[in-house]
């Protein structure tokens, strides 16, 4: 075989690569496909919940990556009030998970003390006076560090929004509904550890929290 043959044999064999490589990139799936529905919410015995198979305050971010089947992206968030105080929070986002047959978001934030959180916030180079939420990236040595801390409250955000009527059939009738502005309301379920966002044209959100052990 011929030279000239040669390299247009190897041409058709990498454009029938690059085809089938383009294919599978475009049909790739979301990383976790899991049964759970929002409302399979599990009180245990000693009072901990337990929902999308994480146990909140005992369940570790490492255990949700293994869950999830994706690593997280770690952010660090900062809030600032109107009186520029400053509150933090160690987030683990989880993108493109199939929960419920729905695609869905989860962000699930560390069980960890204010003395570490600040210890993390000295390392950033934290902007002041603009009140609101701001993320900043960590480290991968801060990140790994944190691995085996526990969940303290998972946000599911579905990519569709259940109906005000399947909510009220699926959880029951909210303890207590409040209309925090013009297009955003909570719902709040205690026995569930949790509050539900209701908003006009943003996603809902779904928070359950640690339970208060009184």
């Amino acid at each position: 075989m011929t030279l000239m043959k040669l390299n247009r044999t190897f041409l058709v064999f990498l454009m029938i690569a690059s085809a089938m490589l383009i294919a599978v990139i475009g049909q790739r799936e979301p990383t976790a496909h899991l049964d759970a529905m929002p409302w399979e919410v599990y009180r245990l015995e000693n009072n901990s919940l337990r929902v999308f198979g994480i146990t909140l305050g005992k369940t570790s971010i490492q255990e949700a990556n293994q869950i999830f089947a994706s690593f997280a992206e770690t952010k660090f968030q900062v809030t600032i009030d109107n009186n520029e105080f400053q509150t933090y929070q160690l987030i683990a986002d989880y993108d493109e998970l199939v929960i419920g047959r729905l695609l869905a978001k989860i962000q699930a934030t560390y069980l960890i003390s204010q003395k570490n959180l600040q210890h993390i916030a000295g390392t950033l180079n934290i902007a002041t006076g603009n009140q609101g939420k701001k993320f900043y990236l960590i480290d991968k040595k801060t990140e790994m560090k944190y691995l085996n801390t526990a969940i303290e409250t998972i946000t599911y955000i579905p990519s569709i929004d259940y109906d005000l009527e399947t909510i009220q059939q699926r959880f029951g009738h909210a303890s207590e509904e409040k209309q925090l502005n013009e297009h955003e309301k909570l719902w709040r379920y205690p026995e569930m550890g949790l509050e539900i966002y209701i908003h006009d044209s943003e996603p809902d959100k779904f928070v359950y929290s640690v339970l208060n052990q009184d």
